[in-house]
């Protein structure tokens, strides 16, 4: 059986979009977004069948106020997305909403909030989404991503996740109406609006693994509006990278790429650059991959110029040369346990050079005089 390696070091990237919002974009112009004003006596079932809470209107359903401060809580999460409290809805479908006024000029607006899921039992599947209206007329100008909530939401520990939901809108000064729909057995967190701001990603998981001579990234994200592209880019050094894959972007949360130019002994950088259509750019964290430790090859002269001797071979297998970027720059067939492999024609730089034995690969870097 193939041996498996895997060593990596990946850092995902989580965003608390409130105050990421807050710090890039500006001051969030909703009133009470965390729902943590008043402050309620106890862990559930607050003021049932309200309709009305911190600036906010309720509508369509029986609602409650939900204080957990992390207690443990049968009818949903036990922390709130943003504070100690959240919204609940009891047994129907409702939406709650806010009237916000943007002065001034025309500008670029985001808009989210987090939505998720009480306990299965009496469930309803629903639909979670924010819209914007314009007032007086009641116009619907946008509506954020959507999210569709079903009996496995319900499920623990799956009701403990809060989903977050975004938008973008271009506003002219008036009057609007931020709208977030909910159905039966959902909860609502942590809303805003911010001026002069376009999110156009949120990417909530970034990582790696190496397997099989392969490197596999997955990743993925609450939200994608206004996303052109996710580059995938590479480096040997951290510091300089190299796009080796565009991936546009598609109805689904999760994404995976795997990267089969890989040596082994060799230690690799992975990024997403994140491109949005306006033009814009936003990078993840780095994530590190190395593969097996070098072992079993000895190469003399290293640097070299134009002949290399290498020993420490079997006497089967393959010599593969590849530069930087994996690219394949020479093949040998093992013979004898040394070999002379003539590298005059290549350019200075550094390469890699791989043995495969028939059952495992070992590496080493060369460098080209």
């Amino acid at each position: 059986m193939r041996k498996i390696y895997l060593v990596f070091l990946c850092l995902p990237m989580t965003l608390s979009i409130p105050n990421f919002a807050n710090a890039q974009c500006g001051v969030n112009i909703l009133s009470t977004p965390g729902f943590d004003a008043p402050l309620q006596p106890s862990i559930g079932n607050n003021l049932t069948g309200l309709f009305s809470f911190g600036g906010w209107t309720i509508t369509g359903a029986a609602f409650n106020i939900i204080r957990t401060n992390g207690s443990a809580y049968a009818g949903g999460p036990n922390n709130a997305q943003d504070g100690t409290q959240y919204v609940d809805v009891t047994n129907a479908a409702g939406t709650v909403y806010q009237d916000f006024t943007i002065s001034g000029a025309t500008v670029p607006v985001a808009y989210g909030g987090y939505f998720s899921s009480r306990e299965a039992g009496g469930y309803t599947n629903w639909t979670a989404s924010i819209q914007i209206y314009a007032l007086p007329s009641n116009t619907l100008v946008s509506t954020s991503n959507t999210r569709n909530f079903t009996t496995v939401d319900g499920n623990v520990p799956a009701q403990e996740n809060w989903y977050f939901l975004l938008g973008n809108v271009t506003l002219a000064p008036g009057n609007y109406r931020y709208v977030a729909n909910l159905g039966n057995y959902g909860n609502f967190d942590a809303a805003f609006v911010n001026t002069s701001c376009v999110l156009p990603v949120v990417l909530n998981q970034f990582a790696g693994s190496y397997t099989n001579q392969q490197v596999k990234l997955n990743w993925k994200v609450e939200s994608q509006v206004g996303l052109s592209a996710f580059e995938v880019e590479k480096s040997t050094d951290g510091r300089n990278f190299a796009t080796i894959a565009s991936i546009a972007p598609s109805n689904t949360a999760a994404y995976n790429f795997n990267d089969d130019k890989i040596l082994k002994g060799s230690t690799y950088y992975y990024r997403l650059k994140m491109k949005d259509k306006d033009g814009s750019i936003t990078y993840s964290a780095i994530c590190l991959i190395k593969t097996s430790q070098e072992i079993g090859l000895a190469v003399t002269p290293n640097p070299v110029k134009d002949f290399m001797n290498i020993s420490g071979l079997k006497s089967v297998g393959t010599i593969t040369l590849r530069d930087a970027s994996g690219k394949q720059m020479r093949e040998a067939k093992i013979q004898s346990q040394v070999l002379s492999l003539n590298v005059t024609r290549l350019k200075p730089g550094t390469y890699f050079l791989q043995y495969w034995d028939g059952n495992q690969a070992f590496t080493k870097q060369i460098i080209k005089l």
